[in-house]
């Protein structure tokens, strides 16, 4: 018996900001989709984690309340999810904002769990009044042509997201992008992968968004990839650069695929580092 759970939503102070992380969904994946880790060990770590089999991915989005501008970074799977995915308009409506209240979306890299929000069942917009920002390199990257037989089915969904909302789009070049907000690249699991830092009153996070996708085992062993990754060497240095600089600067980090509310911070474990979640509070 399941029950879905009441709140799907999670608000936290960042100086005078809140973010609040925004729950999407969680799609399945064998461990198969792992790279560079033997099959072997990945189980280990899996099975010590207690978490179910096939392991789950959890997908969430996060919201922006600067005060003066409501800023969702990414949008989740939306229709692109069969299912797994979707629930970001209730999401929203947990954290009382209606989907004409965003002003601004960051796209943090053209994935279909991170775009596909942007759409609904008719490929109509969902965010009618908002301005969506685009790094540079994802939209060139993702409006050419699929580099390999693997990618076509993440460049036709890309295709068909940009077709729905291109009025609304905005190239985003350099890393200045609103007060407050800075870009922060850290490239290989796709291109121009961007993560972006929230900076207000002495206090910030990161959201460094696709780093992981199985805390679980990435943690521990972040030489492990993940088959979604577009340069999988790439993405795995820029993994252990930034989980060795986050645990020196014990800033706190935000992760779309980290568990739900996905907040917390990045210690060293060993060889590896584990996940510290941040302790729920019941006001903001």
């Amino acid at each position: 018996m399941t029950q879905k759970q009441p709140a799907n939503a999670h608000r936290l102070a960042i100086g005078d900001f809140t973010l609040t992380t925004l729950m999407d969904g969680q799609f399945e994946a064998g461990l198969d989709v792992l790279l560079n880790i033997d099959e072997a060990r990945a189980r280990q770590l899996h099975d010590a984690s207690r978490r179910p089999a096939p392991a789950r991915i959890s997908l969430s989005a996060y919201l922006l309340d600067t005060g003066t501008q409501k800023i969702l970074i990414d949008a989740g799977f939306g229709p692109l999810g069969g299912g797994a995915g979707g629930l970001l308009a209730d999401s929203l409506a947990d954290a009382g904002v209606k989907p004409a209240d965003i002003d601004t979306v960051l796209i943090t890299h053209v994935h279909p769990d991170h775009i596909g929000g942007l759409i609904d069942d008719n490929d109509q917009p969902t965010l009618p009044n908002a301005t969506i920002l685009v790094p540079a390199g994802e939209m060139d990257f993702w409006s050419g042509e699929a580099p390999n037989e693997g990618l076509e089915e993440h460049f036709q969904a890309a295709a068909r997201v940009f077709k729905a909302v291109g009025s609304q789009m905005q190239r985003l070049e350099g890393d200045e992008v609103l007060p407050g907000v800075t870009r922060v690249p850290l490239p290989g699991h796709t291109p121009d992968h961007s993560g972006y830092r929230i900076r207000s009153a002495n206090e910030q996070v990161l959201i460094w968004t696709d780093i992981v996708h199985m805390p679980q085992i990435q943690f521990p062993n972040p030489d492990a990839g993940i088959g979604f990754d577009v340069d999988p060497d790439q993405a795995r240095e820029t993994r252990k650069q930034i989980m060795a600089e986050l645990a020196e600067s014990r800033e706190m980090v935000a992760g779309h695929h980290l568990d739900f509310p996905g907040v917390g911070y990045v210690v060293e474990d060993g060889e590896g580092y584990r996940f510290l979640p941040h302790v729920w509070q019941p006001t903001a």
